[in-house]
């Protein structure tokens, strides 16, 4: 019997699930044809340990299987008409969740093909890092394609249709890759030299990826806050951080710092005024701006009055609105009515604070607007 449940203990462990599918690495791989992003792929399996995913060849594979789905899929294509999205999407599910307790990482290739493709995916199996795209002008991928005809003997590698197939490629996947670009998620890779230059490119990307995955604040769970002058968001950190433990680091007390510094200089003179009014002042100022912030330093703050809170609401509303609007369309804007009371307020900031959106394996970073 006890042989028998460590064998059941050691299946559940190496069995995936759609869940466990969250927490993978995916990189979607897009490039017209005669790019050359299947040999890049070959590459980067080999050194990064990542496993090389083909939608042709899983619908391939499924059609070869002789399997019910197979024979399906072969009278869908038979007719001419497109593959369901549904399917391709369970396809590649199956085919991930098999190899995952092995691969470093999933590179999907010639996917997204179109817009839903990659909203399907990223919504019902995990957010992709980003998409690598590999851009070649026309006239080399063509140049490539009628060298490739020479010994491939594919009946598709001729100039008539390479032309289709380019323009079919460019209608349906320019607006893939002008969402990704929108969204910081495009890694452009010139690939018109040769496969070492172009894996030098790529290997720079992925490096900089498994460096950032291995960073010890990519599990840190961040909360920026925004408001302008006045707006008590520094009153509601202070409550977020009795109640919640959360690490509050201001960036105006961090460049106040330099403040302080002066104040230190400027009490130590005062204290020494009965003995000397001459001054050597040792390593300062080490800029320029520290110079004329110590002539023009004075113990209050210069800003808060009627012309400067004015000057500084105009600026917290031109630089601040671009960065409140980037997050609202990735649904990370958490907006509070700070019009009422600190405890009124705290109490709409709790909600937030207390819901699943804000928990450790939530998405690691949100954004408060005051």
């Amino acid at each position: 019997m006890g042989n028998l449940c460590t064998k059941k203990q050691k299946v559940a462990k190496t069995t995936t699930s759609e869940e466990d599918l969250k927490n993978i690495k995916v990189v979607f791989v897009v490039g017209g044809p005669g790019s050359g992003k299947g040999t890049q792929c070959e590459r980067i399996v080999s050194k990064y340990g990542f496993t090389h995913l083909s939608t042709g060849d899983l619908l391939r594979a499924e059609v070869a299987s002789g399997s019910a789905r197979g024979k399906e899929l072969t009278a869908i294509m038979e007719k001419g008409d497109l593959v369901p999205l549904d399917t391709v999407l369970l396809l590649l599910k199956e085919a991930m969740m098999a190899k995952a307790a092995d691969s470093k990482g999933f590179l999907i290739d010639g996917y997204p093909r179109e817009m839903e493709q990659g909203t399907r995916f990223e919504k019902e199996v995990t957010p992709c890092k980003f998409a690598l795209y590999f851009h070649v002008s026309d006239e080399t991928m063509t140049k490539r394609l009628l060298g490739r005809a020479e010994t491939s003997g594919r009946v598709d590698d001729n100039e008539e249709t390479i032309k289709k197939r380019l323009k079919t490629f460019h209608d349906i996947t320019t607006p893939v890759i002008d969402y990704y670009e929108k969204q910081g998620k495009l890694k452009k890779v010139s690939a018109e030299a040769g496969p070492d230059e172009v894996f030098t490119e790529v290997e720079t990307i992925f490096d900089e990826m498994l460096k950032t995955e291995t960073s010890p604040l990519k599990d840190a769970k961040i909360v920026f806050v925004v408001g302008g002058p006045g707006s008590g968001k520094g009153t509601q950190c202070e409550k977020i951080v009795e109640k919640y433990g959360f690490c509050h680091l201001s960036s105006g007390d961090l460049l106040r710092a330099e403040d302080v510094v002066l104040e230190l200089i400027r009490e130590a003179m005062v204290n020494k005024l009965s003995e000397t009014k001459c001054f050597l002042i040792d390593g300062y100022p080490r800029e320029m701006e520290q110079g004329s912030r110590f002539e023009n330093e004075t113990s209050g703050r210069v800003d808060d009055n009627e012309e400067t809170i004015k000057k500084r609401l105009v600026t917290f509303h031109n630089q601040t609105q671009p960065v409140i609007d980037h997050y609202t369309k990735q649904n990370k804007v958490i907006k509070v009515a700070a019009e009422g009371g600190v405890d009124d307020i705290f109490a709409e900031v709790q909600k937030f604070m207390n819901s699943k959106s804000c928990k450790c394996n939530a998405n690691p970073l949100k954004l408060i607007r005051l």
